[in-house]
């Protein structure tokens, strides 16, 4: 009736039982329901895990789409974009420390750049006109709807006092 194969899987399955009882026939159903729970658990969780890599690759290629981006390359025909990647890739296997000078860089670039932004909140006593809005986004702010603010990153603080100075505000600067 059962293989030897099949008696053995149910009893490592079994085996975390306190006693063996449940290895005669009556109870081998119950052992077949407790193997489909666990390989629907292993699927949900194989589910999970491509999900989770499949958003960690994505986020991936979305940051050096940015890094792209930042080094003003976007304009760039798509073709002649991979090909630079390419001869970058070709040197790289030529030379071992120019990763380490690349790293530096591209450190020293970013770092400037993030020197550059101050972190800034921004309340208004009264509502904008859309106008103003348009400037506050496109200095990079964002609404805070429950704390009734403005705040983000600012490149340019002068300009951004300069298109807000038609109403009354107080800007906190942090650093």
């Amino acid at each position: 009736m059962y293989g030897y194969l099949q008696v053995f899987v149910i009893y490592y399955l079994c085996r975390n039982f306190k006693t063996l009882e449940l290895l005669n026939m009556d109870n081998v159903q119950l052992l077949k329901d407790k193997l489909a729970q666990k390989r629907n658990r292993l699927a949900a969780e194989e589910i999970r895990i491509n999900l989770k890599e499949r958003k960690l690759r994505t986020r991936r290629l979305i940051e050096i789409g940015g890094l792209v981006v930042k080094a003003k390359l976007d304009h760039l025909p798509t073709n002649t974009l991979f090909g630079a990647l390419l001869t970058n890739f070709e040197s790289l296997a030529k030379d071992n420390n120019i990763q380490k000078q690349w790293t530096a860089l591209g450190k020293s670039v970013l770092d400037q750049a993030e020197q550059k932004q101050s972190a800034v909140i921004l309340k208004l006593d009264s509502k904008p006109s859309e106008q103003i809005r348009i400037h506050l986004r496109s200095h990079g702010l964002k609404w805070n709807k429950l704390r009734e603010e403005w705040y983000g990153f600012v490149m340019n603080l002068d300009s951004l006092k300069e298109g807000i100075k038609s109403i009354d505000h107080n800007i906190e600067v942090i650093k």
